[in-house]
């Protein structure tokens, strides 16, 4: 049986790697094995750049950011189509539009704590293209309803 794919927005590894007690980290490790967990290059940019200019003094953040990648199995794919974006330019920025994009043509579900992607317009468009866009906690919840 095919596994369902979760795409994970940069505030989500970034916040597993900075709460290991958080539900972002949980789901990381302890739902891998029945996930499949992608994020795209523009993600992988956008947290190495976050961690740089706001967490430059903790350095190993980066390597346990890879670790985190590879131990949750995260599959990171290429920039979505040109086509992809212009049709989701239509409900969010351009940075954000690159994730919306991956998402809503390759997954399942976006994982998210953006506010930009919570809107009902955002969460509307993703739905009618058979994504939903969660929370970490809306998503343990839809998940394991009754842990």
């Amino acid at each position: 049986m095919q596994k369902n794919k979760v795409f994970l927005d940069s505030s989500i590894l970034i916040t597993a790697l900075l709460f290991s007690k958080g539900v972002s980290f949980y789901i990381l490790t302890n739902l891998k094995d029945k996930f499949h967990f992608q994020i795209n290059d523009y993600v992988l940019e956008e947290i190495l750049r976050v961690l740089d200019k706001k967490f430059s003094v903790k350095r190993k953040l980066k390597n346990y950011l890879f670790l985190l990648l590879g131990l949750a199995k995260v599959e990171i794919l290429p920039l979505p189509s040109k086509a992809s974006l212009k049709n989701v330019s239509k409900v969010l920025n351009k940075e954000d539009a690159i994730i919306l994009a991956s998402a809503v043509y390759n997954s399942n579900y976006l994982l998210t704590l953006d506010k930009d992607f919570l809107t009902e317009k955002v969460r509307n468009f993703a739905k009618n293209n058979d994504c939903l866009i969660l929370t970490p906690k809306e998503f343990i919840e839809d998940y394991l309803p009754n842990d």
